[in-house]
């Protein structure tokens, strides 16, 4: 399966969950069950490249969206998911 590499398994993870709704590193470190390395270092890609917004709200509280481009993203990376499967 292509998804096997985690990095990329964990794009696609943030993504989704973005999709449903704004989340914090927090809640998508419990979710995606990666390293810290790993989330920090994916999160300041999809950030960098616009798949995703970051908004500082203080004292280390930050919010992350996902975009319009994260979205189709997303939806490529499930197309490609299927055709994989």
């Amino acid at each position: 399966m292509i998804f096997e590499f985690q990095s990329v398994r964990c794009i696609l993870e943030i993504l989704r969950i973005l999709s449903i709704k704004k989340s914090k590193y927090k809640e998508m470190f419990r979710l995606t069950k990666v390293s810290h390395i790993t989330l920090q270092s994916v999160l300041r890609g999809l950030n960098e490249r616009g798949f995703i917004k970051k908004y500082d709200l203080g004292h280390q509280k930050v919010d992350y969206e996902i975009t319009n481009k994260g979205r189709k993203l997303l939806g490529t990376l499930r197309e490609l998911n299927k055709l994989v499967k």
